[in-house]
């Protein structure tokens, strides 16, 4: 059975091991080796999740299996969309799910998490980022009304690419 907790500074590590386990296992086809290394070494690194960790405006949950984190969302504030959007929004920052537990409903768990916190919290609208090459995951948030609204670019090492944003009206 899979249970959502929000995430403690002790979890961050396993949370680390979740990120860049999910992250390779998607996109390393898609990425040179050094491209793919330069970005988890960067993004991935223990302190800057510990720093994200403690940012006061984001949340962190967990999906646990037994005694085994299998994924986790983060959400957080970030007016990158405020021209668009207005300012009463919250990023779906990241959404991993180990691929040993795809299938297992993980995903599902978290984006309900996910929705009821940012409903909870009355933000007007979720929005997240996904590359335009990761259609298994714009199918996901497509299933839970997300829709295009821009693009931005994301750097992969040094290949810019780019991400979809998605967003979703939440009511309260």
């Amino acid at each position: 059975m899979v249970e959502i907790k929000t995430a403690r500074i002790e979890d961050i590590p396993a949370m680390r091991h979740v990120a860049i386990s999910s992250y390779r296992d998607t996109f390393s086809d898609s990425n040179s080796p050094e491209n793919m290394e330069a970005f988890l070494k960067d993004a991935y690194a223990l302190e800057k999740l510990v720093e994200e960790f403690n940012v006061p405006t984001s949340k962190i949950l967990l999906a646990w299996e037994g005694l085994q984190q299998v994924g986790f969302v983060r959400l957080r504030e970030n007016n990158e969309v405020e021209a668009q959007l207005g300012n009463n929004t919250l990023e779906l920052q990241r959404l991993y799910v180990l691929t040993t537990a795809q299938g297992k409903s993980v995903g599902r768990k978290l984006m309900e998490a996910a929705i009821t916190y940012a409903t909870n919290k009355k933000y007007d609208w979720l929005w997240l980022g996904v590359w335009e090459g990761n259609f298994k995951a714009q199918k996901f948030y497509q299933q839970w009304g997300f829709e295009k609204f821009s693009e931005h670019t994301f750097l992969m090492g040094d290949d810019p690419q780019i991400d979809w944003l998605l967003r979703k009206k939440l009511t309260h």
